[in-house]
């Protein structure tokens, strides 16, 4: 059948398009989404490759092996756009704050739907990026309170 085909030239259509955007593009089409549908579907399984850089993606696809098949949550029970578990985006600020001929770090200023509980507040995500084959490609996505890498890799290590 020809659907398959075309269905799959767009998702390569679009996976070349995140890959070449400059940081801060694919950041806010992220946080649009994230805000439009009150979730993040670019971290699935099937997306990832999309955004993430091969040595992430590799991680990660560890981490998703080692899961039991019960459920459980694994290493990421959180909502890493929105760095919560159940808050509302309302909006975002996402800023360039260092960018070389091969990395880049953006940063993103959460601010939630009212009434929001949390009180640690400035929200900030950021995001590092490495250019890869020909595009920009999340290295990893950091807080303050958390790394992802460091989540995977604790949670490999403990599995």
């Amino acid at each position: 059948m020809l659907i398959a085909p075309l269905q799959e030239a767009r998702q390569s259509a679009a996976a070349t398009i995140i890959a070449t955007e400059e940081p801060v593009a694919v950041i806010s089409a992220i946080y649009r989404q994230a805000i439009k549908e009150a979730a993040s579907s670019w971290l699935e399984p099937k997306e990832r490759r999309k955004y993430l850089s091969k040595s992430l993606l590799a991680l990660w696809a560890k981490a998703d092996a080692k899961k039991p098949p019960d459920g459980d949550a694994g290493p990421i029970d959180f909502d890493l756009t929105a760095d919560t578990n159940g808050l509302t985006l309302e909006s975002f600020t996402a800023r360039l704050q260092i960018q070389t001929a091969d990395t880049a770090t953006v940063a993103v200023e959460l601010v939630y739907q009212k009434p929001y509980v949390r009180s640690d507040g400035p929200f900030v995500v950021t995001y590092d990026f490495l250019r890869e084959t020909g595009g920009w490609k999340i290295d990893n996505i950091h807080t303050k309170r958390w790394s992802v890498r460091d989540l995977l890799t604790r949670w490999l290590k403990d599995a």
